[in-house]
């Protein structure tokens, strides 16, 4: 309806966002990509233009165009002759503007030969008013819908926006008003290095936002005459908006490329973060994976007040004898079941580090010594009641626990803290296994 009320004359809109937002839905949300939808959206295409006043028969003859757009783009973008190393949206992506070209030409062969039958319009201006118009749309609409946001990535795209600066959206303001007061043709790309800068600094989907909002503007001033890219000569006057959006949809994938980039760079970075961070086995953090956390952690409190509370030290009990009776991948299904138990039997603010082999740390923030003895007493029964089997094997095992005080003012307060439950963990295990050192008596 939007695209039928900015209809500036019979058969072409000044903005048809249509087939770009349907073909969009389609990618982002695969159950919707079913035999059904192109007849239902044909349908649905035609039932507007004819409510809107369109004749039936004309109606079929524009809605060919709009419905081939949407079949000629889905195939390029999901094309099985193509990579599919990739994940659906970010293989579309890649391909947006391949797709919005050849959609567009396409679109627009259907489009000029309907313009002409019906509207005895020239067939090679329609040619080039439609092919335009599809092909900046479709740059600036296709990656916003691709990459509108789950709901599980909607947390961390609003940290990321609080995290970033203003300065890359106010210098595209200030360069899209610069623009229009210069004029001429060179006005359209004065967003470009401003657009650059959002790309490198804004989720994917901002700079998306960003980019079609620019995109839309600077057609629309240049439509209203508002932002003259011809200057004072009218000669190419009639062929100015066609100029205008060709012009903007070849600045606007630029950010786009710039995006993609930083975002799979980005991916990569914390990939290879979370592999050094994080132990592969178990889930449970590196030594550097610690250090990196409680670094974190610090930088969020005062400094004079520091990281206190308790640390565990945790050693599985007889844990070669398993590896010896069952073999490693044993031994490797017990140490993710225990990790996992520690981390199901204490609260979320627990941080677990694996220090190596069958030996763990937990640091607890905020508790005292006999809190801290009633913690690590309770992990203990939890992990000895904790049944593990496998391929009919009990496997079953009990820790042993060293426990310290905790206070983290520089870089050897932690060591100093480990140090001393790994004392109190070498009493627990000389003093029969399966126990807590030191015990605190009510």
């Amino acid at each position: 309806m939007l695209g039928l009320l900015c209809r500036s004359y019979q058969a072409l809109s000044l903005f048809w966002p249509c087939n770009s937002l349907l073909l969009g839905l389609l990618i982002r949300f695969p159950r919707f990509d079913t035999l059904s939808s192109l007849p239902a959206i044909y349908l649905g295409m035609v039932t507007a233009d004819v409510l809107y006043g369109t004749p039936f028969i004309v109606s079929l003859g524009l809605d060919a165009a709009n419905i081939a757009f949407i079949i000629t783009g889905r195939a390029i973008l999901l094309s099985p002759y193509l990579t599919r190393t990739y994940p659906r949206r970010l293989q579309a992506l890649i391909r947006v503007f391949p797709a919005s070209v050849l959609a567009a030409a396409v679109c627009a062969v259907i489009g000029s030969y309907t313009g002409q039958r019906y509207f005895h319009d020239n067939l090679v201006q329609g040619w080039i008013s439609w092919f335009c118009e599809q092909v900046s749309t479709s740059i600036l609409m296709l990656p916003l819908v691709i990459t509108f946001p789950r709901r599980d990535e909607l947390e961390q795209m609003v940290a990321d926006v609080r995290e970033s600066n203003l300065m890359p959206l106010i210098s595209l303001l200030v360069s899209t008003l610069f623009g229009i007061y210069v004029g001429g043709g060179g006005s359209l790309i004065f967003p470009l290095p401003a657009l650059m800068w959002c790309a490198v600094s804004y989720p994917l989907f901002l700079t998306c936002v960003l980019t079609m909002l620019t995109g839309i503007t600077e057609i629309s001033l240049v439509a209203s005459d508002v932002l003259n890219i011809q200057g004072s000569d009218d000669f190419f006057r009639i062929d100015s908006l066609a100029s205008a959006r060709l012009g903007v949809g070849a600045m606007t994938i630029s950010p786009l490329i710039v995006a993609l980039s930083t975002t799979a760079n980005k991916k990569l970075v914390a990939r290879i973060t979370k592999r050094a961070d994080y132990d592969f086995l178990t889930g449970a953090l590196t030594r550097s994976g610690l250090s990196s956390q409680l670094d974190a952690l610090a930088s969020r409190r005062n400094k004079q007040n520091g990281f206190y509370g308790a640390a565990f030290v945790i050693d599985i009990d007889r844990f070669k004898n398993i590896n010896d009776t069952y073999g490693h991948a044993a031994g490797d299904h017990v140490l993710a079941q225990t990790v996992e138990c520690i981390r199901q039997s204490l609260q979320q603010t627990a941080i677990i580090s694996r220090m190596g082999g069958e030996e763990f740390l937990v640091l607890i923030e905020g508790i005292s010594q006999p809190r801290a003895w009633l913690l690590a007493d309770r992990l203990r029964k939890s992990i000895e009641r904790n049944s593990i089997i496998l391929n009919g094997q009990d496997l079953s095992i009990t820790v042993s626990i060293g426990i310290s005080t905790l206070n983290i003012t520089d870089a050897g307060s932690l060591d100093e803290s480990i140090k001393h439950a790994d004392e109190q963990l070498y009493i627990a295990k000389s003093s029969g296994r399966n126990r807590v050192s030191p015990e605190f008596v009510l």
